[in-house]
């Protein structure tokens, strides 16, 4: 616990250094929760996606109108390019007494001229009933996999804001470091310029220092322009102008999750979008297949024609009738049954894609893990190799300004300070970077 209150002080020490001067900085204070809730919020690319979600919902209202009846009315006009003709048979009528009715064959011709016919419908489905509820249900599946895929993409730009963050909270770890060998060179050049007038050291050895503190002032400067295009590209993420300032804020060092590797696995079996995907599909597949055995269900339904031939001598005015409608495929040379037995191996294959996720998500989350708490053992290795050299540093820089040592050796520990500065920055980054892997395989909100 010692060394996890000690890292997570030297994790936060930029921002310190930022709180002691927030009188000459307007920067807000941006935590690492508000930065996510602002680009959930805000992601331009997150709104288009959430579209999909609307088209589904949009599929499933259409799919339960065909519950309902349906009607359609169909209107021909036209000429006639050739006369019709109608013949009745003598007697086709019967007989009325003892004549029949027509008493001799009769032929009704309509000359060509404008005419027209009109067909109108109702039907409502029976039978089909059933193949309809099964493709709503298939829809909601579809909605909730879209749904999923949303969720999704919300945590990789989830994922992406805390990269960016925990690369503002690395730089600004960087950035205090490379201050404070800027503020120990300076001294040295301080006291090298008071040895140089008394001529106890050469102009060369100044130049020198000269030269280190050039250089360290120019990381310095590359730093601060590397955290003012990170802050820039969190603005983006978060879809706000990137010429707002702002400050970040220390993260809690240590996951919940970190404790046991069971516990985390369990919740990434639960969290994980792929998996969720996985289960979907196969609902998927089952639906396919429900869908494809009711084909083998006659069509049933109810049916109200009227057909007008209005403009056409010689036939009824008009046809009015009601029924049932019945369609049955007697025979399919076993076409329904091959696609049947393709819809059950969807669904086997889909168990299948289902407990390699499983097996894969475990093994990504055992090793980020395990890297997570390599890092973290890093880092401790090279924060207490950077306090030894900054002790030891401290120790020689004070026998420098008592003559008590050589330029060289002072130099030589700056050296050695600014190697280990740079090892406990290469921790960090690595520590960061595997914190957010483990973040993202546990496929958290």
């Amino acid at each position: 616990m010692k060394f996890l209150l000690t890292l997570a002080l030297c994790l936060a020490a930029p921002l310190v250094d930022a709180r002691g001067q927030e009188t000459s900085s307007s920067g807000e204070l941006l935590t690492l929760d508000q930065a996510i809730t602002l680009a959930q919020t805000n992601n331009r690319q997150l709104k288009m996606t959430q579209q999909g979600v609307l088209s589904a919902n949009d599929q499933i209202l259409a799919a339960r109108a065909q519950r309902y009846p349906q009607f359609n009315v169909q209107l021909t006009a036209a000429s006639l390019l050739t006369p019709v003709s109608v013949k009745f048979d003598q007697g086709v009528f019967g007989l009325v007494g003892d004549s029949p009715v027509p008493s001799k064959d009769v032929t009704v011709t309509t000359d060509p001229k404008f005419s027209g016919m009109a067909i109108a419908e109702a039907y409502q489905p029976l039978s089909q009933l059933y193949d309809i509820h099964l493709n709503i249900e298939a829809l909601q599946v579809g909605k909730r996999l879209v749904e999923e895929q949303l969720r999704q993409q919300r945590q990789q730009l989830t994922n992406s804001v805390k990269d960016s963050y925990y690369s503002l909270l690395q730089t600004q770890s960087a950035l205090d470091a490379a201050q404070d060998n800027v503020k120990s060179l300076r001294e040295i050049d301080r006291t090298t310029d008071e040895y140089l007038k008394e001529k106890t050291v050469l102009p060369y050895q100044s130049t020198g220092v000269k030269a280190q503190l050039a250089q360290a002032e120019l990381q310095v400067v590359t730093l601060e322009d590397t955290l003012q295009t990170q802050k820039e590209n969190l603005n983006v993420l978060m879809a706000r102008d990137v010429r707002i300032d702002f400050r970040v804020s220390p993260v809690p060092e240590e996951l919940p999750e970190e404790s046991s590797l069971d516990a985390a696995r369990q919740r990434a079996l639960d969290n994980r979008s792929e998996i969720r995907q996985a289960r979907i599909k196969i609902d998927q597949a089952i639906y396919a297949r429900r869908i494809q055995k009711a084909q083998y269900i006659p069509q049933v339904g109810i049916q109200y024609l009227f057909f007008s031939p209005f403009a056409i001598q010689g036939l009824p005015n008009a046809v009015n009738t009601i029924g049932i409608n019945f369609k049955w495929d007697l025979y399919d040379w076993g076409y329904k049954r091959h696609l049947l037995d393709e819809k059950q191996r969807g669904i086997e294959q889909s168990q299948l894609n289902l407990t390699e996720t499983q097996s894969q998500v475990a093994v990504d989350l055992g090793n980020r893990f395990r890297k997570l708490r390599e890092a973290r053992a890093n880092v401790k290795v090279a924060q207490l190799a950077q306090l030894a050299e900054k002790e030891k540093l401290q120790v020689v820089l004070e026998q420098y300004k008592q003559k008590a040592t050589l330029l060289t050796n002072a130099l030589a520990e700056q050296s050695n300070m600014s190697q280990a500065n740079a090892n406990y920055q290469q921790a960090v980054s690595t520590f960061w970077t595997a914190r957010s892997d483990f973040e993202k395989s546990l496929g958290e909100d």
